[in-house]
């Protein structure tokens, strides 16, 4: 009699060892899943982007919500809301196939309060390597030369540019200021690259403004951010 109540002590014990490793292996398993999918959703290529579409569409498809917006200030009196993604995620941001660091570069994207609906974007990539590539790509994408290019160069004995203090930088210094407008898709590309030849190593900043020309925020903007002065046709 006690031979058997042991070997049943035996078997339950077996069993439950058994059970216990299936629910960690299944357990594993569907953790395994969840990183998979977190990780594809983490991607974007703002060559995806498209305007008109909805922000809460966008984040949710890279596994973010608007309570990820980095910004902490509420836009109280305008028609629009900036959503600019936060450093601290593991997002792999690209633009036409060229990495963006998302650590360090600020991107932001412009939408309407009424509807949702995206119709910009803007982007500073701070000693970005890709930077002069991403130029290129866009003028691939539009398919056409600049509808307006300008180049400004800075040095010791002409110097133009000037620093926080109202000064006159004595870097040399170029930038080089190049405007697309893509037509068949409205859309209209400014960028703005601008290279230290005088740091070692070299230092540049590309500020990249994408506006969707058929929103009612165009003009507006164009105008609050300069660029008219740059492009206002």
């Amino acid at each position: 009699m006690k031979k058997i109540i042991i070997c049943q002590i035996v078997f339950s014990v077996v069993l439950m060892n058994c059970q216990e490793k299936k629910a960690e292996k299944t357990t594993s398993k569907a953790h395994k899943i969840d990183n998979t999918i977190n990780n594809s959703q983490k991607e974007f290529d703002f060559k995806e982007l498209k305007f008109g579409s909805n922000i809460n569409d966008l984040l949710k498809g890279i596994g973010l919500s608007s309570n990820d917006n980095a910004l902490d200030e509420y836009n109280i009196s305008g028609d629009y809301e900036e959503f600019q993604f936060p450093k601290d995620k593991n997002i792999n941001l690209s633009i036409f196939n060229n990495a963006l660091q998302s650590g360090t570069d600020n991107i932001s994207v412009f939408y309407l309060k009424t509807n949702k609906k995206i119709w910009g974007y803007e982007m500073e990539l701070i000693n970005n390597s890709n930077a002069e590539t991403i130029i290129s790509s866009i003028e691939k994408r539009v398919g056409y030369k600049p509808d307006f290019a300008e180049k400004k160069v800075n040095t010791k004995e002409r110097p133009i540019f000037l620093d926080e203090n109202g000064e006159f930088k004595k870097d040399h210094m170029e930038e080089n200021i190049q405007v697309w407008e893509d037509k068949g898709n409205k859309t209209v590309y400014f960028t703005i690259y601008t290279a230290n030849f005088s740091k070692n190593p070299n230092e540049n900043r590309l500020k990249i403004f994408v506006l969707d020309k058929a929103s009612v925020k165009y003009k507006e903007w164009i105008s609050y951010r300069s660029l008219d002065m740059l492009y206002n046709k």
